[in-house]
């Protein structure tokens, strides 16, 4: 019975490792995004590296080598992890993990992050104390070294092909203190093509537009949304354009509540960190070229005509 119970918590370890590190992998600007937050320039660096780790503990564990290397591996990896998300959380007020990367039904309360990990230490020290007996362990073949450095290389791969850690690396243009500045001279007067929004929007010199950066998750984001409906019925706005960050789920539930009447572009959440710190945030174009913002909550598009067109 204790033979068998090892052989499925090193299975079951196995999966947790595979599926965390693919995970990461998948969605690795969200996990870039998050590790930047900590704001230890060093981790950026090492970010990359955690998915491939995992992976490789993974691989080891479903094929059951090297088991008690591997397990101290892994205690190691799991006290660390605790520690670094214990400083993020107390630190910087980080509440999300990050461990099955943007997968929405996998986030976790820091309280149950706590438990989850407690307990997978516990098991990793009991599996530990069961891999002392010789027999557990098995010798690899040539054919699973060969087939287990292949894998690797090709993770190895994907992983630097995906990390744009360049992007993570930069300083953000502005702080606190001086996002209301950084706007008013690089965007406000300018030409789109002079401003970051010419990576994402194009617009007619002969037409108005709104540009509309929001999220998902915010109040006066969605009830802005809503308003919007009447400012692209009105004959001064030609076109409203939004870009927005979040999850699938997010979009998903935006999509069947909102039902937004214009287009928008979802961007990573480095590339909507680099236009603003808070939503929503809308840029009023017209021939071209930005002629003011607006920040915060939209008003009602008669408000809007006497307050900002009507001068």
């Amino acid at each position: 019975m204790k033979k068998k119970l090892f052989h499925i918590l090193i299975f079951l370890f196995g999966a947790f490792y595979l599926f965390s590190g693919t995970i990461k992998i998948i969605d690795i600007d969200n996990f870039l995004y998050l590790i930047k937050s900590y704001q230890i320039r060093f981790f950026i660096y090492t970010a990359p590296v955690i998915p491939v780790i995992e992976i490789g503990i993974g691989l080891l564990f479903i094929l059951r080598k090297r088991l008690k290397e591997v397990l101290v591996l892994s205690i190691s990896l799991l006290i660390f992890f605790t520690l670094i998300f214990t400083y993020g959380h107390f630190t910087q007020s980080i509440s999300d993990c990050g461990c099955f990367g943007g997968v929405d039904f996998l986030k976790m309360s820091p309280a149950t992050f706590y438990i989850r990990n407690g307990l997978l230490i516990t098991l990793s020290v009991y599996l530990y104390s069961s891999v002392m007996d010789i027999k557990y362990e098995k010798k690899f073949s040539l054919a699973q070294i060969i087939g287990l450095c292949l894998i690797m290389l090709v993770v190895v791969i994907f992983v630097g092909l995906r990390s744009n850690l360049g992007d993570y690396l930069k300083e953000r243009p502005y702080d606190k203190s001086t996002v209301l500045e950084y706007h008013n001279k690089e965007f406000v007067g300018k030409s789109i093509q002079e401003t970051l929004l010419n990576n994402y929007v194009t617009t007619s010199e002969d037409s108005t537009y709104l540009v509309f950066i929001f999220s998902y998750k915010c109040p006066h984001c969605l009830s802005s949304s809503i308003l919007l409906k009447d400012y692209i019925k009105s004959n001064r706005i030609d076109q409203v354009i939004g870009l927005t960050k979040g999850t699938r789920a997010e979009k998903r539930f935006f999509d069947e509540n909102i039902n937004p009447q214009f287009t928008y572009k979802q961007l990573r959440y480095i590339e909507m960190s680099e236009l603003t710190p808070f939503f929503p945030v809308t840029f009023y174009v017209e021939n071209d070229t930005i002629q003011f913002t607006i920040r915060g909550a939209l008003p009602a598009y008669k408000k809007f005509e006497v307050k900002y067109l009507k001068k």
